[in-house]
């Protein structure tokens, strides 16, 4: 790789970084950037642009499989990108902002409309850029607009032009999210309270611990994935540290040095038992880096 250590001169950077996925597999990264404000973030693409170095961003990476390989590209990592403003039932939040975090904020400064979302581990980027959900909630019920960097420059784009569906949005074929608005609605401060205590126990109740990456696939029509994988026999089984969790049936856990490899295995055969049982074709929640392979 390219002698990269003129980026040290802009934000922090790490080589040979390990694979920051949830699941706790993966290779090493061999060049991330942790940009803390806008100004690294844009200072740091520019100067990889006009030396030709080839990037891609990841954010908390809680629905991302790191290939055994590594990646050999520079990452550049949006979880530092942190701040929070607040203006009216307005909020403003930086890419590597918790949706834990937010939600926490919303309901200290008696705000609703993401109660639901309070037990999502990932970062408000990816979230965006995968329209997360629970509960029967969206985050993209509530954006207003994105701020996302695009060819060198940051662009407001309004909540209609990111094509908003279920576990979807256009960002990520637009560029890196530096920030995100969104517009919520008064309310009382114990209520929200006690609604955000309600949805993180029926999460915790519903969904295993342990190392995963969330649902591992979308909803088919009205019909959960994990009812289909559940049906299909398949809760409990599993190939090498992977295994299909006992409790929640669209959760594939690493119970002690699964691979990536043993991931995919996995998903590939629950995925292939629910067609041959159901005629159902699951799609896949999760990204893969680098993406050799088409998750779909």
């Amino acid at each position: 790789m390219k002698d990269l250590f003129f980026l040290s001169d802009i934000c922090e950077v790490k080589f040979d970084a390990p694979s920051p996925s949830t699941f706790g597999s993966g290779g090493n990264l061999a060049c991330v950037a942790y940009p803390k404000t806008a100004e690294e973030l844009l200072k740091a693409t520019s100067i990889l642009d006009a030396e030709g170095v080839e990037y891609i961003t990841l954010g908390a990476c809680s629905n991302t499989l790191i290939s055994d390989d590594g990646v050999d590209s520079v990452v550049i990592s949006t979880q530092r990108l942190k701040g929070k403003t607040l203006e009216g039932n307005n909020l403003y939040l930086l890419a590597g902002e918790r949706m834990t975090v937010v939600c926490r904020y919303a309901a200290e400064n008696s705000l609703s409309g993401i109660e639901g979302l309070c037990s999502i581990p990932g970062s408000m980027g990816g979230g965006l850029a995968m329209n997360c959900g629970a509960f029967g909630r969206e985050l993209g019920d509530v954006v207003e607009y994105a701020d996302i960097l695009v060819d060198g420059k940051i662009e407001r784009i309004r909540a209609k032009d990111l094509n908003f569906a279920y576990r979807h949005s256009n960002v990520k074929y637009m560029g890196i999210v530096v920030g995100v608005g969104i517009k919520l609605v008064e309310g009382d401060k114990k209520r929200i309270g006690k609604d955000m205590k309600g949805y993180a126990i029926a999460r915790a109740m519903s969904q295993p611990k342990g190392k995963s990456l969330g649902s591992v696939f979308k909803k088919s029509g009205i019909m959960s994935a994990g009812y289909y994988i559940d049906k299909a026999g398949l809760k409990g089984y599993g190939i090498g540290g992977a295994q299909i969790s006992n409790i929640h049936a669209n959760f594939i856990l690493n119970i002690g040095g699964a691979t990536s490899a043993d991931f995919l295995r996995l998903a590939d055969y629950a995925r292939q038992e629910v067609d041959k049982c159901f005629g159902v074709k699951l799609k896949y929640e999760v990204e893969y880096l680098p993406d050799i392979r088409n998750l779909d």
